[in-house]
């Protein structure tokens, strides 16, 4: 019982910490001129939605056909397929395949919803600390595009060299 215990929290630590770098890869590839039409939708969200001068809204403002949310999607398909390959291929078992998939779900919902609540001048969740240190540094991604390409884990950042920390003059707006 114990062994299948840190066996799950072992699948889950591995499960999130590919989650968020597949979250940070697309997220910086979407930042590359190179990826063409990719980089244009996503530089709707930074420059027409959310820049700088008008970086919240009292509702999330959508970007429509310009929507990348679609596009990791589109990505994520081998991610969300490789648990029912480990599964088939009697690499993980059955509950070690529904707990990745919950996880892969759970994560880019979580990943969806604090990015969006970034933007959101009155969100409830801004009597937080930990949220607002979250859209700060989500800010910095802001005034800098190069940088912070995590959401909500910015270990990839550390990692690969596109971690700014937050000063008091690259703060958000909270009004």
């Amino acid at each position: 019982m114990i062994t299948s215990i840190f066996a799950s929290l072992y699948i889950l630590v591995i499960g999130f910490l590919v989650m968020t770098l597949f979250g940070y890869l697309v997220h910086w590839l979407l930042h590359q001129t190179w990826s063409g039409r990719l980089n244009h939708a996503h530089m709707t969200h930074h420059l027409r939605l959310y820049p700088t001068s008008d970086y919240l809204s009292d509702t999330y403002r959508e970007a429509g056909k310009d929507n990348t949310v679609i596009m990791f999607f589109y990505f994520a398909i081998p991610l969300i397929l490789f648990p029912a390959v480990l599964y088939v291929v009697h690499i993980i078992s059955l509950v070690s395949m529904i707990l990745l998939f919950v996880e892969i779900f759970v994560v880019g919902k979580l990943h969806d919803y604090f990015h969006d609540s970034f933007h959101i001048r009155h969100h409830p969740l801004k009597k937080y600390a930990f949220f607002n240190t979250w859209t700060d540094i989500h800010f910095v991604h802001h005034l800098d595009m190069q940088k912070n390409f995590g959401i909500f884990f910015f270990g990839w950042d550390a990692l690969f060299g596109s971690w700014q920390s937050v000063t008091p003059t690259t703060k958000a707006p909270t009004t």
